[in-house]
């Protein structure tokens, strides 16, 4: 699961450390625990990253990730509005080398596969009369 966190336009992205390139762009998520709906799993997720509180998740795309023959992932998107960015910090240095609000647009290049895969699906947040769900499979 990860979220698109808007706020004035702009995008929240991380930078993923990486052996090769030193970072992939990345987009904050993880994984939905045992009985936790998947709106829950987001809100919660962004907390514990970025230090951010959201507006209610709304869902917007899923993609199918094939890392290699062995790892295979499906991510659950979601929309969702920043309450106070201010409160922005990074909480888990070892996967985020920093937080940057950036224009959905600008960041083509250096993106972490699930991000890469939505990107291919033609999605853009902020766009009130948009699709109601996006797939890359």
């Amino acid at each position: 699961m990860a979220v698109v966190v808007t706020h004035r336009q702009r995008v929240l992205f991380g930078k993923r450390p990486t052996k090769s390139t030193g970072f992939e762009w990345q987009l904050p998520g993880g994984w939905i625990e045992p009985g936790e709906l998947p709106q829950q799993a987001a809100l919660r997720e962004v907390l514990e990253e970025t230090g951010l509180t959201l507006e209610a998740p709304e869902f917007v795309a899923i993609t199918s990730n094939l890392f290699s023959p062995r790892d295979h992932s499906i991510t659950l998107y979601f929309e969702a509005e920043c309450v106070d960015p201010e409160a922005l910090s990074v909480r888990e240095s070892s996967k985020c080398l920093g937080w940057h609000w950036k224009d959905w647009l600008q960041v083509t290049e250096g993106l972490y596969l699930p991000l890469r895969m939505l990107k291919n699906t033609n999605y853009r947040p902020f766009l009130q009369d948009r699709p109601r769900t996006y797939v890359s499979i």
